[in-house]
């Protein structure tokens, strides 16, 4: 009994040193890209952390608000805030960034998603999961809040183009106001206004909405800024006219346009 007691064992050292050197093969080949896609023994590691990130005691938990027919539609609200950058705005992982994120960004009306008990999918987006693109929310989203976007979770699957047009809603947000001219959000990695009509000595504000830096850079109209935190606002105030094309080199999809109008100068649109 002994003797195979140490067969065994020796067995299990060959194989996982075997299961050692391929590794290093692979990140010697391939590096830790983001946009390649994963082999079985990376997804199943990042599929275990998924599970790991869970607490046994909320395994088992229901949705409080599960009879609450609004509550998936106030969820949808904070979901375009604060998920849809990376989930696409109806948690289809149709994103600009879940084309270039592994592990993938879940589509969320898969079944293997949608098995999940609530009390797990609440529990991910509180908690989040190490390893991959998923922050955690505990400290941005009440439990209400979080249990509002589990419950729009939950829609996901049953969506139709009417859900997703915009919901008037019964509180004033801050980002709901109109905008000053001149002012740019950086919202759900896009420039909003897409093209803004500014006159020559105006300045032009920049302000990140989302949860990652951001830039602004246009060769043609000599503007380069830092990279901008989120909450973060930078200015520039263009010396010449024209229409310069812009964009955030960070994020190279992230495209805008500025229109920069002399209107001193004789024969210059108005």
């Amino acid at each position: 009994m002994a003797v195979l007691r140490v067969r065994l064992f020796l067995w299990f050292i060959v194989l996982l040193a075997a299961v050692a050197v391929a590794a290093l093969w692979m990140l010697r080949e391939h590096g830790l890209v983001s946009d390649r896609q994963p082999g079985r023994l990376e997804t199943a590691i990042a599929r275990r952390l998924v599970v790991l990130s869970i607490p046994a005691s909320a395994r088992k938990v229901t949705n409080p608000l599960s009879g609450n027919d609004e509550a998936w539609r106030d969820g949808m609200e904070h979901f375009q805030e604060h998920c849809a950058t990376c989930h696409g705005r109806a948690g289809r992982a149709d994103s600009a960034f879940a084309k270039k994120m592994y592990p993938p960004v879940p589509d969320l009306a898969d079944p293997a998603i949608q098995r999940m008990s609530d009390g797990a999918l609440f529990a991910i987006i509180q908690n989040g999961v190490r390893w991959t693109g998923m922050p955690a929310f505990r400290s941005e989203h009440s439990a209400e809040e979080t249990w509002k976007l589990v419950a729009f979770i939950r829609r996901v699957p049953t969506l139709s183009p009417a859900d997703l047009r915009p919901i008037a809603s019964h509180e004033t947000h801050e980002h709901d106001a109109p905008a000053a001219p001149g002012a740019i959000a950086m919202d759900g990695t896009t420039f909003t206004p897409g093209e803004v009509h500014v006159t020559l000595g105006e300045t032009v504000t920049w302000t990140n909405k989302d949860p990652f830096p951001h830039n602004v850079t246009s060769s043609a109209a000599r503007m380069h800024s830092p990279d901008i935190d989120p909450d973060g606002t930078w200015s520039f105030t263009p010396t010449r006219a024209g229409r310069f094309e812009y964009q955030c080199t960070l994020h190279p999809g992230m495209k805008g346009v500025l229109v920069v109008e002399d209107k001193g100068a004789p024969g210059r649109e108005r």
